[in-house]
């Protein structure tokens, strides 16, 4: 679906008709969000088409942590859960877009830094959620976020880059090296890493929504396979920074957020360095994402193409600021 038709997704979703004009929550011509009012309520509702096959067991797994973490009673957003033949939380509604819903939330996102009791309840929500996943149904080979691409590769994408204007040489330069530094010092950790499990994979400021009945964790679209300690130190320092890796995080919201997260019985790990593998290759492997849509290669309009070059000069600005905060950053996980 493309500008998206609301009643037509109301109704393949189970939504009932429209009480009024739908409002647009996210302008995305590939994945666009709006706020329904239905006959059942108020719902966010989301419309994508799949790039692959391999999307439909991805969010299989992670409709899977979501369902029982609503039917735990993780303080979230309810999700509508099809009755249709479905992937996960989303249900396909024609020409083979896919679409899912969940209740609307009133309230704002978390402000940033997050204030300490709200980072420590990330810390403890994500605790919770641990204790609730399972392992990924693939091999970690099949796993984007953990592999890191052959040099030659890098050589390739960056030198599209630079030939369709995406990237200047600086630019390409700056991200081969630091894709070349976080896989000397990843494709090891991740050999050697822990057991994996599905987690949310966007437990971000912006995905926590502060309601008059407390906060509410919402977005479990990016989960996916994930070490539960690395994916909440990427957490922590999230909660502590209003943008990620460009802006010096607030200690004091990173350490309550590992402590709150400890104190509910979260699995502790190493507090070196390592501690962030998770962290940095999943923002390469975003990185290599936006690389591949500046360049053309997964659809868009010349607009879209554009504004993910734009997310891709912030991501090498992001990256090179996190590669050089590391050492401060492990001495705040030891307390």
């Amino acid at each position: 679906m493309r500008c998206m038709e609301p009643a037509a997704a109301a109704a393949a979703l189970g939504l009932g008709a429209l009480r009024g004009p739908a409002v647009v929550l996210k302008a995305d011509e590939l994945s666009p969000v709006w706020r329904l009012d239905t006959a059942t309520g108020t719902w966010v509702v989301k419309s994508l088409l799949p790039h692959g096959d391999y999307w439909l067991a991805d969010v299989a797994q992670t409709g899977r942590l979501e369902a029982a973490a609503w039917e735990a009673g993780v303080a979230m957003a309810e999700p509508l859960r099809p009755e249709t033949a479905a992937a996960g939380m989303w249900a396909p509604v024609g020409d083979g877009s896919y679409a899912r819903a969940a209740r609307f939330l009133d309230g704002a996102p978390a402000p940033a830094p997050v204030p300490r009791r709200l980072a420590a309840w990330a810390g403890a929500t994500f605790a919770a959620l641990e204790r609730l996943a399972v392992a990924p149904d693939r091999d970690p080979a099949g796993d984007y976020a953990f592999r890191f691409h052959p040099e030659a590769e890098w050589d390739e994408w960056l030198g599209q880059a630079q030939d369709l204007d995406v990237l200047d040489a600086a630019g390409s330069r700056a991200l081969k090296d630091i894709a070349v530094r976080i896989a000397a010092a990843g494709e090891p950790a991740v050999a050697a890493m822990p057991r994996r499990l599905v987690v949310h994979g966007d437990f971000s400021h912006l995905n926590i929504m502060v309601t008059p009945q407390g906060p509410k964790l919402i977005d479990f679209d990016s989960g996916g396979p994930a070490v539960p300690w690395w994916e909440l130190v990427a957490i922590a320092i999230e909660m502590g920074a209003p943008a990620l890796g460009v802006m010096e995080p607030d200690r004091a919201s990173v350490e309550a957020c590992v402590s709150g997260y400890a104190d509910a019985g979260g699995t502790v790990r190493d507090t070196g360095e390592g501690a962030f593998t998770g962290m940095l290759a999943g923002r390469l492997s975003t990185a290599a994402w936006q690389l591949w849509m500046a360049c053309g290669h997964r659809g868009g309009s010349p607009e879209t193409q554009a504004g993910f070059a734009r997310d891709l000069r912030g991501s090498i600005t992001a990256l090179t600021a996190m590669l050089d905060a590391l050492p401060v950053w492990s001495s705040w996980l030891k307390g």
